[in-house]
């Protein structure tokens, strides 16, 4: 009998895949690096075939890593980059589009135009893109279907057999409806977009279908589909007030909530964490635009080299000398919502070296965190002092870890993996399948330590109000 499941994530810069036993013990781990074509200013895209290669080769590097087949898989659970848009061919399946990914802000202007007739958009929404990717393709509507990644890739997975996608993936297309929570007739009508093939809305775990046996060599049910961010939370806890931070290419913060919370948290929008046979469960999200990427920029820059160089700078010091970098390569995400804002590294002089910028890098993204978590306690939706979970590349950083937890004031508990999002849609698609793995994954896969401040509260919201007269000047 199947006793092991697939995670696969398709992310912004990598696809991963992960062969999961009952225990939660990762067997087989594969990877690929993603890439983004910047086509002009604004404009972010990624090849759909390129993105479907890379995904199978991921699962059967995978399998392959754990010594295992697709006849041993009970399940597979996917996730993927959210805010995503792809459209194809119905008839034949082939790419109509390229893949706009979330960082692409082509739909800008139309974003504006659809606010002033009641629409409320943001510019990464597919929403304000997909108008110009029906006309770009030459094709009539009726002809095409359309999807995030994760829609496209079940298409393929399934050999054409499900056009589908779940809520989680749903909202942030700004397609769905946010009181029915189905698709928004009034909008794709205004858009001229009913004839186009919308993915079908299903559970966020559960029998969604099966692979054709040619990818894996067997037909294995599909049993999870779930936005990346919200299958991180999963993997750290769902009760309300549960919190983590995935440090990737973005440094993405989200908290469990009671239900949807639509006022008084401008720029950490309500999203859906999973809606399942009717029970739709929330979150809030805050998002550092340029986490990962801002330190990849800094290392190319100032000639560090690798990001365990980068890390060994930033812990030979004990503060960063006055230096102060504020992380928005790509704008200033949340709480202030400011896509013109650009970075900022400030108070250089000549005392300063590479180990002192290594260092405000790393306070700048523990002083943005504590940007959009202050927002957060102030509207009730986080507990005080509650310990916040992290996952992530940057998890596996000690300097970090601790710079993290020193000025933000509350204790930090990095999972045993930095895996979250790959588990997390392992115990999705646990779920799905109706196993009773869930308890034994959790276990194996708990925060180990806890990393408690500290620094005196007075002292970290000194260093705090230093850094944002730095980087926010009148």
């Amino acid at each position: 009998m199947p006793e092991l499941v697939l995670a696969l994530d398709l992310g912004t810069t990598s696809a991963k895949a992960a062969v999961v036993a009952p225990d939660g013990a990762i067997l087989g781990l594969a990877s690929r690096a993603l890439r983004t074509l910047v086509r002009g200013p604004g404009l972010a895209e990624q090849d759909p075939e390129a993105l479907w290669r890379a995904s199978l080769g991921v699962m059967r590097r995978a399998l392959a890593s754990a010594g295992r087949t697709g006849a041993d898989l009970a399940a597979i659970g996917l996730t993927t980059q959210r805010a995503s848009a792809v459209l194809w061919d119905r008839a034949s399946g082939r790419p109509a589009s390229p893949v706009t990914v979330w960082s692409d802000l082509r739909g800008a202007e139309r974003a504006v135009e659809l606010q002033k007739q009641g629409f409320f958009l943001s510019p990464q929404q597919p929403a304000t893109k997909l108008e110009g990717l029906v006309r770009g393709s030459g094709a009539r509507p009726t002809d095409l279907a359309w999807g995030a990644a994760d829609s496209w890739v079940l298409w393929r997975l399934t050999g054409g057999a499900v056009h589908a996608t779940d809520r989680s993936q749903a909202w942030p297309t700004g397609y769905l409806g946010l009181t029915d929570l189905d698709w928004n007739a009034a909008l794709i009508e205004r858009q001229g977009l009913t004839g186009l093939a919308f993915p079908h809305l299903v559970d966020t775990w559960g029998s969604l279908g099966q692979t054709h046996r040619r990818w894996l060599g067997a037909e294995i049910p599909i049993t999870a589909n779930i936005a990346d961010q919200q299958s991180a939370l999963i993997a750290h806890g769902e009760a309300p007030g549960t919190a983590k931070i995935t440090w990737g290419t973005s440094g993405t913060f989200d908290v469990a909530t009671d239900g949807p919370v639509f006022a008084g948290l401008p720029g950490l929008p309500p999203l859906i964490m999973s809606s399942v046979d009717g029970e739709t469960r929330y979150c809030i999200e805050g998002m550092i635009l340029s986490a990962g990427s801002a330190l990849d920029w800094l290392r190319r820059a100032f000639a560090i080299g690798s990001p365990d160089r980068l890390s060994g700078l930033a812990a030979a010091v004990s503060d960063a000398s006055g230096v102060a970098f504020l992380p928005a390569l790509q704008g200033l995400g949340a709480p202030h919502g400011e896509a013109g804002r650009r970075g900022r590294l400030t108070g250089l002089a000549t005392g300063a070296d590479r180990s002192h910028i290594a260092r405000a890098a790393f306070e700048g993204l523990a002083f943005r965190s504590r940007e959009i978590i202050e927002r957060a306690e102030a509207a009730g939706v986080l507990p005080a002092r509650a310990p916040l979970g992290v996952d992530g590349g940057l998890s596996r950083s000690p300097v970090f870890l601790r710079i993290l937890a020193d000025l933000l004031g509350r204790p930090i508990a990095p999972l045993a993996t930095p895996e979250a999002t790959l588990m997390g849609a392992a115990i999705a698609a646990v779920r799905g399948a109706g196993l009773r793995w869930e308890a034994d994954m959790r276990n194996t896969i708990r925060p180990r330590q806890r990393l408690d401040p500290q620094l005196s509260a007075d002292e970290a919201s000194a260093r705090f109000a230093t850094w944002r007269a730095a980087v926010h000047p009148a």
